[in-house]
């Protein structure tokens, strides 16, 4: 066998089995009826329980992000109700788990706490995140966008 043949052949094999382990779609585990529901949801915003409490609205909102800090923030124009988020790191693929401050606050309602979430889903302008524990999932908009 010439050496250009066998090169070949060891491209053919070795590449591929080498992508295996990489290329492999990352399975996320749909436990609640709430997950379910909120990946289902496309807008900015926090969830819980199977509903949104705040969401992003160009019209009624400022929103800002600090990729430097992996922080987002979303409030109303009259700063009345505000969710901020800060990430320990961005996640890179669905199935990891992140460390983040949350903090969300509108009359009546009060959410503070530093919570370990779940990238549950993730596409190029945005992140699911997700706490099996609370039922509570944040979408944001990435901090690279």
């Amino acid at each position: 066998m010439s050496r250009i043949t066998r090169h070949i052949l060891y491209t053919l094999l070795i590449i591929p089995a080498l992508c295996l382990p990489s290329c492999a779609e990352i399975v996320i585990e749909i436990d609640s009826a709430e997950k379910e529901s909120f990946l289902k949801e496309s807008r900015e915003g926090i969830y819980r329980g199977g509903r949104s409490l705040f969401v992003f609205d160009e019209h009624r909102h400022q929103k800002a992000v600090n990729s430097y800090r992996f922080q987002y923030r979303i409030q109303t124009d009259v700063q009345d109700t505000c969710l901020n988020i800060t990430l320990d790191a961005i996640p890179g693929s669905a199935g990891v788990h992140i460390t983040t401050s949350i903090d969300y606050r509108s009359p009546g309602e009060l959410i503070s706490s530093m919570s370990r979430l779940e990238c549950s889903r993730m596409d190029e302008n945005k992140l699911w995140l997700w706490s099996p524990e609370s039922l509570t999932g944040i979408i944001i908009g990435r901090a690279d966008e």
